[in-house]
């Protein structure tokens, strides 16, 4: 990838340079001396070197605990003493096995391709297969030992019953961990090492997938992952009990952190205490159940039919043609017809406001929410939204934070969703003094208030086309943007054309589409505000 690196990459080394005066002999240098030394690097002296580097001279134990009761933190004579142990004892060189089996016992036979079509304006060719999946690929030479792909099919976890919605949310997480086909996860680690691969069974609300990537020399192994995590998932109910152990320990530090309390305020608020949003607790972690989630995976791959793929990289449609007729050809199939399902989660209507009062470090965080409906078209109304918040994040962190010294940062996201409800969201989130939370709130308000009533300037508006039209440049040249796009404007029904116009369109952005977007989705009337606070009586030493 020598002739395709990112200027990032070249910044970061000049600055090391100069900072620390590390040599910058270039890549193709590093490589001759790879080449030159690492052959002649012997076993013997790995083995001496890590003897030398791991002495008792240069340790320095630390341990991180929660400050919390009944947690018994060891003293110093506890932790040497265990160090002392482990070195009296003879350990045997570990002996690595790694199985012989394949990945996919039986090859399925390779099915037809029934209809080909191509979008040459954006070089992306379809192919339907006769067990109904639909292909997208996208061959590009931005990067040498890149192919990524998406995968989804529409249903998604909205089809469980709210009962069994814990054991549906960490259903692939209970999957990944368990393995596929005669591998554990271990297993399966030591199977694919050396290999550039990794594919990633996936279920959200409105659908189910997979996603991955390879480099070319394994692009088979990737297909014979996907075809294994369809065909195969392992039920472990020792890696289940050890990912609920797991999850068992991240769940009590979670709830230590005054930022959790802030987040899941939030969560609940916009979801209206909907009962698949509530937060991560040990009664919640009781609902997971191995069975369960095993039929639910089970249930959401096993008809492959109503799948769409989208790959993107480094192959030609000559060389994968045989994997996808192949290994998507021969995914299970049984023709049912479905959709995901509105499971009722609704943001709230008029203006709320909460404060959370957690920890006792002396900062706050503000968080407001405006929602909506949306009129969504995945091309003008969101990019108008989009710009709109991005020239009042631009006007708000001069404000608050240049001006005023009020804030290190301001951010202001929005998005515009089209299923399962057409609407948008804005968010604006600031961290402060919390003596300043009201001042500054009261200015963020003024200038929504502005940018409503008075508008923007040329000057803000032309920083923002410049920088999406920048943006778009490296964009186009990423399989990663590609690969979301497509997928993207798939399941949205969005003319993936649009793509390759989309100068055009930030062209058309004016002050007065900015001024009419703010009017139109900063309703003061519906909001949600959350802040957090020290707790009440908690007060550093000395003040």
């Amino acid at each position: 990838e020598r002739d395709k690196q990112q200027s990032s990459g070249f910044a970061s080394e000049y600055v090391r340079h100069l900072l620390t005066d590390e040599a910058i002999p270039g890549i193709a240098k590093e490589y001759e001396l790879y080449q030159e030394l690492v052959p002649g690097s012997a076993l013997e002296e790995i083995n001496a070197l890590a003897s030398e580097w791991t002495s008792e001279k240069n340790r320095v134990i630390t341990v991180e605990a929660p400050e919390q009761e009944g947690i018994a933190v060891p003293t110093e004579q506890d932790l040497l003493a265990i160090f002392a142990k482990a070195a009296q004892q003879e350990i045997e060189p570990y002996a690595d096995e790694v199985s012989d089996e394949p990945l996919v016992a039986q090859v399925p036979a390779p099915a037809e391709i029934v209809k080909r079509s191509e979008i040459p304006e954006i070089g992306v060719t379809w192919w339907t297969l006769a067990n109904g999946i639909r292909v997208c690929l996208k061959p590009t030479d931005f990067k040498n030992d890149e192919i990524l792909f998406r995968a989804y099919s529409p249903g998604g976890h909205s089809l469980i019953p709210d009962a069994d919605y814990v054991a549906a949310s960490t259903a692939t997480s209970v999957v990944s961990e368990g393995g596929v086909g005669p591998f554990n996860k271990i297993e399966l680690e030591k199977k694919l090492a050396g290999k550039v691969v990794r594919v990633s069974p996936w279920i959200s609300s409105l659908r189910e997938g997979v996603s991955g990537s390879a480099s070319p020399e394994d692009i088979q192994t990737m297909f014979e992952l996907i075809y294994a995590f369809f065909t195969a998932p392992r039920q472990d109910s020792t890696a289940f009990q050890a990912y609920q152990t797991l999850m068992r320990g991240s769940i009590q530090n979670r709830s230590a952190r005054p930022e959790t309390a802030f987040s899941d305020t939030i969560a609940v608020t916009m979801a209206q205490y909907h009962h698949r949003a509530r937060p991560w607790s040990l009664e919640l972690l009781d609902e997971m159940d191995l069975a369960t989630s095993m039929a639910v995976y089970q249930d959401r791959f096993a008809d492959a039919s109503d799948f769409s793929f989208f790959f993107v990289g480094n192959f030609t449609l000559e060389g994968i043609e045989p994997l996808v007729r192949t290994y998507l050809g021969g995914l299970p199939t049984t023709g049912r017809e479905e959709t995901w399902r509105d499971v009722g989660i609704e943001a709230p209507e008029g203006a709320i406001d909460k404060a959370v009062y957690r920890g006792i470090e002396p900062k706050s965080r503000s968080q407001m929410i405006f929602t909506g409906p949306f009129e969504y078209d995945g091309w003008k109304n969101n990019l108008e939204l989009r710009s709109m918040t991005s020239v009042l994040e631009i006007k708000l962190r001069e404000v608050l934070r240049e001006d005023l010294g009020g804030t290190y940062g301001v951010w202001v996201n929005s998005s515009g969703s089209h299923y399962p409800d057409e609407e948008y969201r804005i968010s604006i989130s600031f961290g402060s003094d919390p003596d300043r939370v009201e001042e500054l709130t009261q200015v963020i308000f003024e200038q929504i208030d502005s940018l409503k009533t008075v508008g923007t300037t040329d000057l803000y508006v032309d920083k923002v086309k410049e920088m999406r039209k920048r943006q778009r440049e490296t964009d186009l040249k990423e399989n990663s943007f590609w690969v979301g796009a497509l997928e993207t404007l798939d399941f949205n029904g969005v003319d993936p054309r649009l793509l390759i116009q989309y100068p055009a369109l930030v062209n058309s952005l004016t002050v007065d589409v900015v001024q009419q977007s703010a009017q139109k989705y900063f309703n003061m009337d519906r909001y949600v505000r959350v802040v957090l606070y020290p707790e009440e009586g908690e007060k550093l030493e000395g003040e």
